[in-house]
């Protein structure tokens, strides 16, 4: 039986949100990246993107979450590359890492991966972890590979909140 459009997406909207009661994980599809953006208008942000499977992922949370420790107005959002059925490990990882409730958290919500990471940055071929330095103007730099405390200090300091 195939499930129409609207009420698939119906289900995705009720399901994040019956999950988003316990671990606030919003779904990532198209469209996102703009509604994250317009929502931090004239704001510098990091956007960071990860997965549950990426070793260097979980060193990078670490430097983000220290990060948020040291600096508590800043702005910190976390794309998570896992299909929405792993959504619990996901709020797991991110539990452990102390990163519930300090950052603005996503989980992808497309069956097309591909897609979504093409709508993040049409130079990005998937390697992670894959960050973003927004400044207030919203101009960007990637960095691929963990983050550091250094790293995020560095441009904390050229882009005070």
């Amino acid at each position: 039986m195939k499930i129409p459009g609207i009420v698939f997406l119906l289900l995705i909207s009720l399901t994040t949100r019956l999950a988003a009661a316990e671990v606030p994980l919003r779904p990532f599809g198209s469209g996102s990246l703009a509604q994250i953006e317009s929502a931090r208008t004239g704001k510098p942000f990091i956007l960071s993107v990860w997965s549950i499977d990426c070793v260097s992922c979980m060193k990078e949370l670490d430097a983000l979450s220290h990060a948020l420790d040291k600096f508590p107005g800043l702005q910190v959002v976390l794309v998570s590359t896992d299909d929405l059925a792993q959504q619990d490990a996901v709020a797991k990882m991110l539990q452990k890492h102390g990163l519930i409730g300090k950052a603005d958290n996503w989980i992808f919500a497309d069956s097309d991966a591909q897609a979504l990471r093409y709508e993040i940055d049409n130079t990005w071929y998937g390697e992670m972890p894959r960050s973003y330095f927004y400044d207030a103007a919203h101009e960007r730099t990637a960095h691929s590979g963990a983050l550091t405390l250094p790293d995020i200090d560095a441009w904390r300091n050229r882009n005070k909140p």
